[in-house]
């Protein structure tokens, strides 16, 4: 059966309870000062480069009575510590820690006679990973300046430098805010790695070429912050005796004895008999079934 008829309702009249005025009789109330001054709170970024640099404010501010004491010690000293001339000695840093006295002059003597050596150590006798090396001519220090920079000695390389700490009056130690090297300027990513000494006026300047003597050094061009990369070998050495199919065009037909070629039993021809027929290559009843 049909549903029953709707039941009419009347419309809805909408009556407003208050009439609708303007706004002209309440610009009596607005403020006519000017508006107070916006508030804006310092971030945790900020807050934190704050107190770092108040931190090292009052860092500085204690060293200042030990950069004094630190500049007579060096003025009075004359370019000569505890009997050793500092204008013939020279700092080699990055030292392996297994690196003891005995090896250090065997490397180091080649460029000059050594008049003294001595290897930085902690309280325990361990080497802290530098020494410093006085020659007994100056000529001999220079050469070694110049060559050792960059030297490998057991896996390492080395940095090689002039003893600022008694002969350049503007230096500082790194204990005292000062120091050279790049190794501590930031992250990962900032840090120099290559090896031989780094100028902070010049941050991309290429390193120093070492001298292949006993300790070895890079190669020249060696790329800085990168792996280096072995060349590809020569056309006709690859593996089997043949040539890299990869790096170049096939070898000629009928190659020598050893050589790659198509009848030789190289790579070349290796992979070209392990290709697959048309038939299979392109799906062929058996062989398909087989292979999946």
């Amino acid at each position: 059966m049909p549903n029953p008829p709707l039941e009419h309702v009347p419309p809805v009249i909408y009556r407003r309870k208050h009439p609708i005025t303007g706004v002209g009789s309440y610009l009596e109330q607005f403020e006519k000062t000017p508006p107070p001054p916006k508030v804006i709170k310092p971030t945790p970024q900020v807050l934190k480069e704050e107190a770092r640099k108040k931190k090292q404010q009052e860092h500085m501010k204690a060293l200042e009575p030990l950069i004094e004491e630190y500049r007579r010690l060096q003025k009075e000293s004359g370019g000569e510590f505890e009997g050793i001339n500092c204008y013939n000695t020279l700092f080699v840093g990055r030292l392996a820690y297994e690196v003891n006295e005995r090896k250090l002059l065997r490397e180091m003597e080649s460029f000059g006679p050594v008049k003294y050596i001595k290897i930085i150590k902690d309280k325990e006798e361990k080497s802290r990973g530098y020494a410093f090396v006085e020659y007994e001519n100056e000529e001999d220090m220079k050469r070694a300046y110049r060559a050792a920079d960059g030297m490998r000695i057991e896996g390492r390389f080395i940095l090689v430098d002039v003893e600022r700490g008694h002969t350049v009056p503007s230096f500082l130690p790194r204990r005292l805010g000062g120091g050279l090297g790049g190794t501590r300027l930031g992250s990962k990513y900032m840090n120099v790695t290559r090896p031989g000494r780094f100028d902070p006026s010049k941050p991309d300047a290429p390193p120093p070429v070492a001298s292949m003597g006993r300790g070895g050094g890079p190669p020249p061009g060696y790329p800085p912050m990168a792996r280096r990369e072995s060349p590809p070998p020569p056309y006709g050495m690859g593996r089997g005796g043949g040539g890299d199919r990869f790096r170049g065009p096939p070898p000629p037909r009928g190659g020598s004895a050893g050589g790659g070629g198509y009848g030789s039993g190289g790579d070349y021809d290796r992979k070209r008999r392990r290709s697959p027929s048309p038939g299979r290559r392109y799906g062929g009843g058996r062989d398909q079934r087989r292979r999946y």
